[in-house]
């Protein structure tokens, strides 16, 4: 049997099936392939990592200083506005 995702043949494997195992038989057949491939297993593992922690990190300080940047992005409706200056000229 070869394996349509990376190419490789095996004997062990049967095909997989259609229908309603389908699903199932393509389940083994990823978990094989992620089991065999331990670099990647790794690598997908410590970017999962690295994105948890980024979202938490992104989590606390947003929960921490999210006001104050608000603050500083949004103005409330019927704040008075700065009066414009006139614009300057390149000769000014």
């Amino acid at each position: 049997y070869e394996c349509s995702w990376c190419g490789r043949t095996s004997e062990t494997r049967p095909p997989p099936r259609y229908g309603e195992k389908a699903l199932g038989a393509l389940g083994r057949e990823l978990a094989a392939e992620w089991a065999t491939q331990d670099v990647r297993v790794a690598l997908v593992q410590l970017l999962l990592l690295w994105l948890g922690l980024s979202l938490t990190a992104i989590r606390l300080a947003w929960r921490s200083y999210g006001e104050e940047v608000a603050a500083l992005c949004y103005r409330p409706p019927g704040a008075p506005t700065a009066p414009a200056e006139p614009g300057k000229t390149h000769r000014e």
